[in-house]
């Protein structure tokens, strides 16, 4: 009789080794709007740079883009031969333009707006 009370305790401590682990923590909130820091003057204009020179460097892949895209819409023969290549072609200008506005007004930029992006999407790809 002298080995119960010492098996009691050693089957209670052995059960809470094995529960206490198991016990769910409270875990931390999340919240990016609050937790991430937001975004500096510099960092938006460099962003606004490198949109800039994305656009001016891939501004010419609209022209395929439109025409892939026109092809899933089901297009009929004669639209893709003659009017997505057009259509391709404005869209190029439109986004090289608009990069290389993006890439030169990007130092002079307003310090609380325009940093957002003239076309969407942003990036072609």
């Amino acid at each position: 009789m002298n080995m119960r009370p010492w098996t009691i305790g050693l089957v209670i401590a052995l059960a809470a080794a094995l529960l206490l682990p198991s016990i769910p923590v409270a875990a931390q909130m999340y919240n990016p709007d609050t937790d991430l820091p937001k975004p500096t003057v510099l960092e938006k204009s460099l962003t606004k740079l490198g949109r800039g020179l994305a656009n001016i460097f891939f501004g010419w892949a609209e022209i395929p883009m439109t025409f892939d895209r026109d092809l899933k819409k089901g297009k009929p023969l004669a639209h893709l031969i003659g009017v997505s290549p057009v259509l391709g072609t404005a869209r190029a200008l439109m986004r090289t333009g608009t990069g290389v506005y993006e890439a030169v007004s990007f130092p002079y930029s307003d310090k609380s707006v325009n940093f957002e992006p003239i076309l969407e999407p942003e990036y072609i790809f």
